[in-house]
């Protein structure tokens, strides 16, 4: 983006934080993710509307961080057990009246018998004291000190943490390393606690009530599944706050949705592309489904007649002059801050189009693309002469050899899509020269347009016909 402006201002490296950051990115809200570490700036999507601040605040950098900013939202997605950060940025938002909203994590119930539930890391700790056995703590890296105090528990924990290299160091120091030290990202299946409570023998598992997000109940079915004790961390007392749907709502009244697909993980596109056929003639041949879909553009491609003939239906669009497949995708390269395109191309897109390369330029690319058809000129013509067309055999001499005496003496009827040298009359031409002068020709000239033509005769009585070429024509061969 040009110029940066936070519109919303997004705390916690949590999942939830991320899905929010790239919810609010596929709709064009720019936001600043605030995330305490290397490790969660990296799991966050790359996006020109996502800006990521790395590192732990104190609550004078926390006032510094909202006054620079000074965002039109404030969304808390900390950990659920993140109160002094809750409380602090409640507090200074509330100072510098401005919007603030915590983002609830729904709780579950433990739903099973035998587990001990206490307040704190000290309760737990205490309570671990009173047994020999290994211990797997699954509560991370900020209370582990609590834990390792404990001289009873010493040489018994194993404690599950993210892969951080700053984590991993802080529980060397604490005592705990080698195969007691367990470095990995969650949440976790039921089958992955499982195989740890077995490789660590633990006959005690430490938990938070971390909800969904935090694999809670796979830990809990794992522990019952293998006969292991289980301690839970409640959580603090309940919080006011909103949803993660609610705080979806909230994002989506500051952007434009760019429609790139579903609501959640939607950042995993990054934009929408839309193919559409023009038809034989100008815009008024678009069908409904082409028109509102150029109303909801912000950039249409095509040649600059194109451009021309829709620029009534995409009023707010940018036109850009472009129709090769390499120039569009390079120049949306560049320019990241449409979301909404058009390809307009002649004819229809299913037949001698563009579209087919474009299609195959931006195969795998984090693009949504869509095909809109227009209306062909095959069946156009056959409409405006009033007859079928189940037996004809398309071909083009737009831009490409093609032997149309070989064609008709294998097809009854052949229809041609003109263009470029090939006229009306260089095609009968060629017909009477090789023998095929008493073939019937139909031909649609400028169809769809205020100046439409249609000509019929036999090719010898046309051969000096000469017409724009822009046309359609239908061959029949008389029956021997």
């Amino acid at each position: 983006m040009e110029e940066w402006k936070t519109e919303v201002l997004l705390f916690g490296g949590t999942s939830e934080g991320r899905e929010l950051a790239e919810y609010a990115a596929c709709r064009n809200v720019p936001v600043t993710v605030s995330v305490v570490s290397e490790y969660g700036e990296g799991l966050l999507s790359e996006s020109p509307y996502i800006r990521v601040h790395m590192g732990a605040l104190d609550q004078d950098e926390m006032r510094a961080f909202l006054e620079r900013e000074n965002p039109a939202l404030v969304l808390d997605a900390t950990h659920p057990y993140a109160r002094v950060v809750t409380q602090q940025l409640s507090s200074l938002c509330e100072e510098r009246k401005l919007s603030y909203k915590r983002v609830l994590r729904a709780q579950q119930n433990t739903g099973s018998e035998g587990v001990i539930q206490v307040a704190s890391a000290a309760e737990a700790a205490a309570v671990l004291a009173e047994d020999t056995s290994p211990v797997l703590l699954t509560t991370g890296s900020k209370e582990l000190g609590v834990f390792a105090a404990k001289e009873r528990l010493r040489g018994r924990i194993y404690a599950r943490v993210l892969p951080d290299s700053r984590v991993v160091a802080s529980c060397e120091q604490l005592g705990i390393s080698g195969a007691h030290l367990i470095a990995m990202q969650g949440p976790f299946s039921e089958e992955m606690n499982k195989a740890l409570l077995h490789a660590t023998g633990a006959k005690w598992l430490v938990t938070k009530e971390s909800g969904s997000r935090g694999g809670f109940k796979e830990k809990l079915r794992a522990a019952a599944s293998c006969g292991v004790k289980v301690i839970v961390i409640e959580r603090p007392d309940a919080e006011q706050g909103i949803t993660m749907e609610e705080a979806k709502e909230l994002l989506g009244t500051f952007g434009v949705d760019s429609g790139i697909g579903e609501v959640n993980r939607c950042g995993e596109r990054r934009r929408s592309l839309v193919l559409l056929g023009m038809g034989m003639g100008g815009a008024r041949q678009l069908t409904l489904e082409a028109v509102e879909e150029l109303r909801r553009c912000d950039v249409v491609f095509g040649a600059s007649r194109m451009l021309e003939d829709v620029a009534s239906f995409a009023e707010r669009a940018e036109k850009v002059p472009l129709y090769g497949a390499g120039d569009i995708a390079d120049w949306l390269d560049v320019h990241p801050k449409y979301k909404r395109g058009a390809v307009v191309y002649s004819g229809d897109t299913g037949f001698y189009s563009g579209s087919r390369m474009l299609l195959e330029k931006l195969r795998g690319q984090r693009v949504k693309v869509m095909v809109c058809p227009g209306i062909s000129s095959l069946s156009a013509l056959c409409a405006r002469f009033q007859i079928s067309w189940e037996d004809v055999y398309p071909a083009s001499v737009h831009g490409r050899d093609c032997d149309i005496c070989r064609l008709l003496k294998e097809h009854r009827r052949v229809f041609l899509l003109l263009g470029g040298k090939e006229s009306l009359a260089s095609i009968c031409k060629r017909l009477c020269g090789g023998g095929l002068g008493q073939v019937c020709v139909r031909a649609g000239v400028r169809m769809g347009y205020d100046d439409e033509q249609l000509l019929q005769g036999r090719a010898e009585e046309l051969i000096e016909k000469e017409t724009d070429g822009l046309a359609a024509v239908l061959l029949e061969r008389r029956e021997e």
